[in-house]
């Protein structure tokens, strides 16, 4: 049941690299707009790390792009945790894309550390976030799409940009589009758009 917590003990050896996590803050207003994020499995170590972008981590006084040990990060956070965890089908191409995603993942996380959150100090930066939870589709075409020139990146941007960089995602989705619920397993735009040779499964709750 979504509602039955698992255990991080018990869910520990599941999850891995691009596992999808959500997130609902206790205290209102932050939990009507969620939080989502992406695990990251150092293979060196073992270490399972969660790669976000928030306005403000508390604890690291950091912004934007991040990375923290994703242990200490669930139980620090204030609320409920959910993760979905891919499962990667086999190719008859000959390639590794086992070995393929993850290099792609590291890079991309060694590109994007630090890049900054959108500026909500500014109308266009309020707008990127807005936009990406207003849906207004005319025959497949969302008419309210950010076209401003905030580069900063959401939580729910990162992820979608992370699974297109490791060729998991359709590429040619808008990642400033998506917002944290549409990660969950109840919105048509994210699960028709991931890859072939992959599945995610239900969320299971962490927290």
């Amino acid at each position: 049941m979504k509602n039955q917590i698992t255990p991080y003990k018990t869910a520990r050896p599941q999850l891995d690299t691009f596992t999808l996590i959500n997130c609902i803050h206790h205290k209102f207003p932050y939990n009507l707009i969620g939080h989502s994020a992406v695990l990251w499995k150092c293979e060196a170590t073992g270490q399972l790390m969660i790669f976000e972008s928030t306005t403000l981590n508390k604890f690291s006084m950091q912004s934007g792009v991040q990375l923290h040990a994703f242990g200490g990060w669930l139980n620090r956070y204030p609320g409920k945790v959910y993760a979905r965890i891919p499962t990667f089908h086999n190719h008859a191409d000959g390639i590794d894309h086992d070995h393929r995603r993850r290099r792609f993942a590291e890079a991309f996380i060694k590109a994007q550390l630090g890049s900054s959150y959108p500026d909500l100090k500014s109308r266009t930066g309020r707008l990127k976030l807005y936009l990406a939870a207003v849906d207004f589709n005319w025959f497949g075409v969302d008419l309210f799409q950010y076209k401003g020139k905030d580069t900063g990146i959401f939580c729910t941007m990162l992820d979608i940009l992370f699974l297109q960089y490791c060729e998991i995602f359709d590429i040619r989705m808008n990642a400033a589009e998506f917002e944290p619920d549409d990660l969950r397993g109840n919105k048509q735009d994210f699960e028709e758009n991931v890859c072939l040779f992959t599945d995610y499964a239900d969320e299971i709750r962490l927290k």
